[in-house]
């Protein structure tokens, strides 16, 4: 062997060096192309630097793209920006340009005047019947019950006998009910009962109801009674069945004429048993009375007002430092009065004051005239501490009639001398979106013997008091600190002044609080990515390598530069077409603390590569008679399974006494398994297909008549051929296309030597079928099946998996619906779960196109499993 010379090993390795500088890329962070195992090709985006990106609102960190930092600040350089988003406590004030102690004695009570609500609760009862409030107009707290007459219902006019009857014990007599038309409380009459008792216990006369009665959604019964005679005490209740049980209701005296009653319903049962009460008795209870008459008249149902309730006027307040309990140390004073009460049980009004606690009861003045009261709290009020000054007013009532009562406070102090340590708390500050807080800083001058602690705190609602608040942050001194809390929409401040020396305080000058946020939207874009190359096929898949919290969302987008589709975070992106192709990310986030993150993209598509495959069809052929014929078909393909035009390949079979024909027709010889091959010419890649060859059958010697049956057959063969060929005449499938049930086609064959040249027709076609199949209800079959364009028919039928539409040309036979429904049930049989879980490679379904090719070809389809075993 002649040994290399030193030129074509240089040759050689410039070659190799060529390779390696192709395939390695200059950056990391560019476009990576990636050579795949199915002639496709992967085009990365490593989101590491800016390059080759155009960033809008986000910026790149940690390998990721992500929304970019947004920097804003709560600046407060003088107290009028702290009082404008706060408050300050009786014990702070504004001077000159800092917030300090107030100096002078002041009233603790904040707003004591009442000339607005505020710093005051107003508490009503617990069921509202004795209210607090502010008097809008007096200026003053008023804490009062008022209430007309409860609601009565019309339940019996008693103008008349209908419904009741008489009804008395033994021991009455002359009893009897009659309707009277004089002497009425009100309306047309009245029912008159008339009797006398004897001696007896349980002895009673009165109308009884002949019908049910529902009481059940009112629990009092007021009724008119008239009596025209004493002499002997008498008696009022009502009796009622109840479940089959009696019950009754308390009895109450009579007086002498008209009187209105309350009966408590309540005592005949709960609501729930009232609703159908039998034998209700109007009952007039006495003994040893001589014969009298008792009138009832007007009865009607109400719900009476029974209750004890209290409501408070309170205020909370702060004493800082310890004072005496000496005389004067602390004095409690309002002014009050109580101007009605009528309709009622009771009131009565008390003030407290707690932490030691004292209460004192007040009650009205003369004609219910103003009153002013001093108390001496300095033995209760002279520790340091949180206090709470209360005024109840407390209320009884129980009956159906107006009732009113109210007391009215004023002019409310709560003094203690000296300078007291006081408090500046702001509102919650919007941030208007989530935010971190990197660093505060705060000025203010702090005397020997004082002190100002500045507290922060975070949030993310309006409610500082609520538990989803941090705890606060402190810092004792001035100067510049990092903030360790948690990122939130609000933010509250909190100042607190104090002094041990009543004659001394600090001051609080400014603050500034920075803060920084995600921005809500923001964008990357990608340099276009040009495919060079006649090879470039059509575009497969788009995946993107992403983060995405709650509250934040990214929307991909390709396009060739001068337009965006939106396409989902893994999926096809077959349909878009061009050699040209960009993606766009879309960030946005509803929460300022989080940002999704792009970290990589992946593109791939699909080339015509170079052969690697011959696939010849059909792979398993039947046994074939020695002498016979029998046509097959070959296929080039590189490795993914792309059709690689061949002009002609070059058939061969280990068959010693057959023959191939340049056109695949194989001529059996001799019996036994032979290989028929076909290859591509200069390439050396082949196919092979095993076929067994069978002796000719030896003719019986008892034919006798065989050239007779030759004959017949010959002519029914013919005629059979006749036959298909005008079959064949009348019609063609020209294109099959398989297609899944998200709308992404899976295979199209055809049976045209050059489908290019019915371009338009085919790409109208491909169109209205996914049209049909992206807007087909998947809960129905729909109603569609057949549709004609362009001259051609085409037909659909839907599988489990699949979506199958056959183009035809020509006239349809009618047994093309029933084939093409046998042919999906075989591709559903046979590639159903790999339909059910197709990620679009085509690699994944191997033999698809020899199963379509099977129905493309013949006239009527038959399952391969049926011709083989027609065949054996």
């Amino acid at each position: 062997m002649t040994p290399k010379t030193p030129a074509s090993l240089l040759l050689a390795a410039v070659v190799a060096f060529a390779i390696l500088l192709l395939a390695i890329p200059v950056r990391a962070d560019l476009p990576v192309v990636v050579e795949n195992q199915d002639a496709s090709r992967t085009i990365t985006w490593n989101t590491t630097t800016a390059t080759g990106f155009v960033l809008q609102n986000a910026s790149l960190a940690g390998g990721r793209a992500v929304l970019a930092w947004q920097t804003a600040s709560v600046s407060w350089p003088t107290a009028n920006q702290f009082l404008s988003n706060g408050t300050a406590d009786a014990n702070v004030s504004v001077l000159g340009s800092g917030l300090e102690l107030r100096a002078d004695v002041s009233n603790h009570v904040a707003n004591g005047d009442f000339e607005t609500d505020s710093n005051w609760s107003f508490s009503a009862g617990a069921k509202g019947n004795v209210t607090a409030a502010w008097d809008a107009t007096g200026r003053q707290a008023v804490l009062g019950h008022a209430s007309s007459a409860a609601s009565e219902t019309p339940w019996d006019k008693m103008d008349s006998l209908a419904n009741w009857m008489y009804s008395a014990s033994a021991n009455v007599t002359g009893g009897s009910l009659t309707s009277e038309s004089a002497l009425q409380r009100e309306g047309a009459g009245a029912l008159n009962v008339t009797f006398a008792m004897g001696s007896g216990q349980s002895l009673y006369a009165g109308a009884v109801r002949s019908s049910a009665v529902n009481w059940s959604i009112n629990d009092r019964l007021l009724i008119w009674v008239r009596t025209f005679s004493v002499s002997a005490p008498l008696s009022f209740n009502v009796t009622a069945q109840v479940n089959g049980g009696f019950r009754t209701t308390t009895a109450q005296p009579l007086a002498l004429g008209w009187q209105e009653l309350v009966v408590d319903l309540d005592e005949l049962g709960p609501a729930v048993e009232r609703s159908a009460l039998q034998f209700v008795l109007l009952r007039i209870n006495g003994q040893n009375v001589p014969t009298t008459s008792v009138y009832f008249d007007d009865a009607r149902l109400a719900n009476a007002k029974v209750f004890t309730e209290s409501a408070i006027v309170s205020q909370a307040f702060v004493k800082e430092n310890a004072t005496t309990q000496a005389m004067g140390s602390a004095i409690l004073a309002f002014d009050w009065v109580v101007p009605d009460a009528a309709g009622v049980q009771s009131v009565s009004a008390s003030v407290g004051l707690n932490g030691p606690s004292v209460e004192r009861t007040f009650a009205a003045g003369p004609s219910g005239s103003w009153q002013s009261l001093v108390l001496d709290v300095s033995p209760w009020a002279s520790a340091a501490g949180a206090y709470t000054l209360a005024f109840r007013f407390e209320v009884a009532v129980d009956n159906t009639s107006a009732s009113s009562a109210h007391v009215r406070i004023d002019n409310v102090s709560v003094t203690f001398p000296n300078r007291r340590n006081g408090t500046y708390l702001s509102d919650a500050v919007p941030l208007g979106v989530a935010s971190q807080f990197p660093a505060v800083t705060w000025t203010a001058s702090i005397p020997a013997s004082t002190s100002v602690l500045l507290g922060l705190r975070s949030g993310n609602n309006s409610s500082p008091t609520s538990a989803s608040w941090s705890s606060w942050e402190t810092w004792p001194s001035p100067g510049t600190y990092s903030v360790s809390l948690p990122g939130a929409r609000y933010v509250q401040v909190r100042v607190e002044l104090g002094t041990t020396n009543a004659s001394l305080s600090p001051r609080m000058s400014a603050m500034v609080l920075e803060t920084r946020h995600r921005a809500a939207e923001g964008s990357v874009i990608a340099d276009v990515f040009h495919v060079a190359g006649p090879d470039f096929l059509g575009w497969r898949s788009f995946a993107a390598t992403s983060n995405r919290s709650v509250g934040t969302s990214i929307a991909f987008y390709v396009g060739d530069g001068s337009y965006w589709t939106p396409v989902p975070l893994t999926g096809t992106i077959s349909g878009f077409a061009g050699t040209n192709i960009s993606w766009k990310a879309v960030l946005q986030t509803v929460d300022g603390l989080q940002t999704p993150a792009v970290s990589r993209v992946d593109v791939v598509y699909e080339y015509l590569g170079e052969i690697v495959n011959v696939f010849i069809t059909p792979f398993s052929p039947p046994a074939i008679v020695s002498g016979s014929t029998f046509k097959f078909q070959a296929r080039a393909a590189d490795a993914g399974n792309h059709t690689v035009s061949v002009p002609l390949f070059t058939w061969d079979t280990d068959d010693r006494t057959g023959q191939v024909l340049n056109d695949g027709t194989y001529v059996a010889g001799t019996p036994g398994p032979h290989n028929v091959t076909a290859a591509v010419p200069g390439l050396g890649i082949f196919g092979t297909v095993r076929v067994t060859v069978i002796e000719k059958p030896p003719l019986p010697a008892q034919l006798e008549f065989l050239p007779y049956a030759l004959a017949v057959v010959a002519v029914i063969g013919l005629a059979y051929g006749a036959y298909e060929f005008a079959i064949r005449r009348m019609f063609a499938i020209d294109d099959v296309f398989l297609i899944s049930r998200d709308g992404r086609l899976i295979m199209h064959n055809t049976r045209r030597m050059r489908a290019d040249r019915d371009e338009d027709i085919l790409t109208g076609m491909l169109t209205a079928i996914l049209s049909f199949v992206r807007d087909a209800d998947p809960e129905e079959d729909g109603d569609l099946r057949r549709f004609e364009l362009g001259g051609k028919t085409t037909l659909l039928e839907r599988g489990q998996n699949v979506f199958v539409s056959a183009v035809y040309s020509g006239r349809v036979p009618r047994w093309a619906a029933k084939d093409l429904r046998r042919f999906v049930a075989d591709l559903e049989t046979r590639f159903g779960e790999a339909f059910a879980k197709w990620t679009g490679a085509r690699e994944d379904l191997p033999d698809l196109k020899e199963a379509t090719h099977r129905f493309v070809s013949r006239v009527r389809y038959r399952s391969a499993r049926k011709d083989s075993g027609r065949s054996q």
